[in-house]
């Protein structure tokens, strides 16, 4: 996170507006979405003093600009007056608070923990579609208004002054003119008669529920009595009596109704009869946003004795509203999420509210699905998925209390839930549940922060837990909940492990090894006998380069320092990270030769191999490529669940969570493809990846097979799975993090300086190394380390991704295994960064996911 300081608090900008000292003014501090230090002082004027309260939005002057922040503190001016310099604050955006005191405090403080500007931490909270935007309008005047109810004024001038009277609306496409000449001209001429005038809308709206408008009698007629006596307007008579026997009726219904309304309206309107309301939308129900079905799954099933020992000390701490965190730790179909939804039910039977967190968009529908069929629509759904609109309604019901549950990706834990009961981080071992950008929380740690601050357990949910999580229960700081076998006595799936080394050296020379032999024969097999397959490849694209023979040259990205990968469909060479893409040359570029080959394999490539030796199969593939437009993997996986494909051949999307019943064999060709990433993580992430991915197959009747394609079968990451043996594999996992002080067996900061010129940016992370070891050289004797919590800075020394969009990249390295330690370096590197050159830009993460 760059943090170029802007003035200090109560510095003097362009803006000469001050407010003198008067009784009643009021001092506020306010968080901006901006790298500042601290919030600003402002001052809030006696009109505004009283709405100005913390996790209310208000607009603010800042230099010559304004600036839409959140109220963090109130306190009273000093008696004497006004403190000079402060500047007041425009206007409050919000009636009410959109961040509760609850979780205000605690955003402040994690935040404070993970060095992020708190401006930047809420606004990370802010629900959706309420950022600030300042947008050109146009507003109807009091004489447009007076010549509307006159009838003055007639077709497209008459029609656009009545979209005017009920709100201004934008003067930008979508707004209350389209950008066509003819339309731009009649604003003019409505704008130099004086009945329209343009503005600007400042900073953020408030979060107002939607409104419709209604048509209703005027207070005081008789909707029979005066349609009688408009003999000579049968249309107006008869509008009239609809009202008089309806009641209000929204302009929607009367638009269809009755053809000609509009005039009708206003000539009702103009007699007095009628007039207009603004009625608040009620918020989109869940089910408006889903397809039916769903609800009503009939009784729930019998829990199992490990299910019923699991749910026990859940509902106990749910009960005695007390902090506590859980393990579930599970083999796959073993019934993790009937657990979650029994706990769900214990917090709803004593008048709490849930949370349910599930790592990708793809899995809310499964559990959605189960939700509504156990608690019907009394839930609401927070992800990116949704529209701007549809996931404002959705925090709109939480807000208002419409709804006690709320699932969820990563940034649900912002929902405004009152009294929450429970939360529920389904996969927690998903990298997922770190953002990357701004605010760098784990959602571990947020959802930890809110159930201790609210009095409720939270529940991690995984066949293969972060390491993190495996070693809190170990020290005794989780409770450990186990669910050792599968539902219905079913049996995990045999898992067969593929040596590729073998396998290409009896494979035909110069025949590319896509499927060894066991895969093709198994998948063979299970079409054959009516079943379904998974194919996990976790790289998508159809080639990953194209390379030369003669010099060894790769096509690269010219914006990063990383190849182009090959797609057939489009038939481009794309960069995977910043998008830029060309047409494949037809000679090598470097040395102009014509024998150049693609090299390696994607899932495009995949899925032509398998459509090739299996034409019959019906085929399909999951990855982002294909998950871009909006309801395609919906389909896909719906189409996989109901039986109308055959294979799918995917990313890691495939192994996350899925129910697949039909699933009898899973394929994975090229196991080791992060085995051998600059990540210490990267085993632990190949070995949960296999592991996940093997238990989609065998969930129904029929027992499941995986095969696992590898060239280093023997891996202690890779021959685990053979087994399911968790424990193995974290047994000599946790002796290698330990002997190196990685996570959890220590704590890393890492930070991140680039610039578009190599050399600023590494003397820049230099100069930030250097200020880490100043720091604890400064502070080292009343630390009290010893040799074995001493912090360790390595580098600087370029990224493994030493460029990307243009930016050379260097990154230093902050390892201890003291909290204090590692806070105070950090925040030395903070600190420095501010004073470096504003070409280059800082980031610092602290417990990072992602080392490259």
């Amino acid at each position: 996170m760059a943090l170029p300081l802007f003035p200090p608090r109560g510095a003097q900008g362009a803006d000469d507006l001050r407010v003198p000292g008067a009784s009643g003014v009021r001092i506020v501090q306010v968080a901006l979405p901006l790298p500042l230090e601290a919030p600003l002082d402002y001052l809030a004027p006696p009109a505004l003093a009283p709405d100005a309260q913390p996790g209310r939005r208000v607009l603010v002057p800042l230099e010559t600009r304004r600036v839409t922040g959140v109220v963090v503190a109130v306190r009273d001016a000093p008696p004497e007056g006004s403190p000079g310099g402060l500047r007041p604050i425009l206007r409050v955006v919000d009636t009410e608070p959109v961040i509760s005191a609850e979780l205000l405090s605690v955003l402040r403080e994690l935040a404070d923990q993970l060095l992020c500007p708190v401006g930047i931490a809420l606004a990370a909270a802010l629900p959706p579609g309420s950022a600030a935007q300042g947008r050109r309008t146009l507003s109807l005047t009091a004489r447009g208004r007076e010549a509307l109810l006159r009838g003055a004024v007639r077709g497209p001038a008459q029609a656009l002054l009545e979209r005017l009277s009920r709100a201004p609306r934008s003067a930008g496409r979508g707004g209350a003119v389209r950008s066509r000449e003819g339309q731009q001209a009649l604003v003019r001429e409505l704008e130099r008669d004086g009945l329209i005038v343009r503005g600007r809308s400042e900073g953020a709206t408030a979060l107002a529920p939607r409104t419709v408008r209604w048509i209703a009698l005027a207070p005081g007629v008789d909707g029979g009595t005066e349609a009688a006596r408009l003999a000579r307007a049968p249309r107006q008579a008869a509008l009239l009596r609809h009202l008089e026997e309806s009641g209000a009726s929204p302009w929607e219904d009367l638009s269809r109704r009755f053809p000609g309304a509009r005039a009708l309206v206003r000539a009702l309107r103009a007699r007095g009869f009628v007039h207009e309301e603004e009625k608040t939308c009620e918020p989109l129900s869940l089910g408006s946003l889903l397809e039916k079905g769903g609800a009503g799954e009939g009784a729930p099933p019998e829990l199992t004795a490990a299910q019923a020992a699991a749910l026990r000390p859940i509902a106990q701490a749910v009960h005695g509203r007390r902090f506590e965190r859980f393990l579930l730790h599970g083999v796959t179909g073993s019934g993790k999420t009937e657990v979650y939804l029994r706990a769900i039910a214990e917090a709803l039977s004593a008048g709490r509210t849930a949370l349910v967190l599930v790592p990708e968009i793809t899995l809310t529908h499964q559990l959605l699905a189960r939700l509504r069929g156990r608690f019907g629509d009394a839930l609401a759904i927070l992800h990116s998925g949704l529209r701007a609109r549809e996931r404002l309604a959705q925090w709109q019901r939480l807000r208002a209390g419409a709804t006690p549950i709320a699932l969820g990706a990563r940034s649900a834990l912002f929902a405004p839930l009152e009294n929450l009961g429970l939360i529920v981080i389904d996969e927690e071992h998903d990298s997922a549940y770190k953002n990357e950008e701004g605010f760098r929380y784990h959602a571990r740690d947020l959802a930890a922060a809110r159930a201790r601050s609210a009095g409720c357990p939270v529940v991690l949910g995984s066949a293969t837990p972060a390491l993190e999580s495996r070693f809190a229960a170990e020290r005794g700081e989780i409770t450990r909940l186990v669910l050792p076998h599968r539902i219905a006595g079913r049996p995990l799936p045999a898992v067969e492990i593929v040596d590729l080394a073998r396998e290409r050296a009896s494979a035909p020379r110069g025949r590319k090894l896509i499927l060894s032999a066991p895969l093709r024969r198994a998948l063979a097999e299970t079409l054959a006998e009516g079943g379904q397959a998974l194919l996990l490849l976790n790289r998508r694209g159809f080639s990953t380069r194209i390379f030369c023979f003669e010099c060894g040259h790769a096509e690269r990205c010219k914006h990063c320092e990383i190849s182009l990968v090959y797609h057939a469909r489009e038939h481009e060479l794309r960069c995977h990270y910043c998008g830029y893409s060309i047409t494949p040359p037809e000679a090598c570029s470097g040395c102009g030769a014509p024998d150049t080959a693609l090299l390696g394999i994607g899932t495009e490539r995949l899925e032509e191999e398998v459509r090739a030796q299996f034409p019959k199969a019906r085929t399909a593939r999951l990855d982002r490529d294909t998950a871009r437009r909006r309801g395609a993997t919906e389909t896909l996986l719906r189409d996989l669940r109901e039986g109308a494909l055959d294979v799918v051949v995917g990313t890691q999307m495939l192994a996350k969570g899925h129910d697949f019943p039909g699933v009898r064999l899973v394929g994975v060709v090229a196991a080791d493809l992060a085995l051998h990433l600059p990540d210490f993580r990267a085993a632990e992430r190949t070995f949960q990846l296999l592991t996940q991915v093997a238990g989609r197959a065998g969930r129904g009747e029929t027992p499941g097979r995986v095969v696992i394609q590898s060239f280093v079968p023997d891996h202690y990451a890779i021959r685990p799975v053979q087994q399911h043996d968790y424990e193995r594999f974290y047994a000599e996992e946790i002796a290698h993090r330990a002997a190196l002080r990685y996570p959890p067996c220590g704590r890393l900061a890492v930070a991140v300086v680039s610039g578009s010129d190599a050399g600023p940016a590494e003397e820049g992370a230099r100069r930030l190394a250097d200020a880490a070891r100043a720091a604890l050289l400064h502070h080292g004797s009343e630390a009290g380390e010893t040799q074995g919590n001493a912090l360790e800075v390595l580098g600087p020394a370029p990224a493994p991704l030493s460029r990307l969009r243009d930016r050379y990249r260097f990154q230093l390295l902050l390892r201890t295994a003291s909290e204090a330690l590692l806070l105070r370096a950090a925040r030395a590197l903070v600190r420095e960064s501010t004073r470096l050159p504003s070409s280059l830009r800082t980031t610092v993460d602290v417990d990072p996911m992602n080392m490259l």
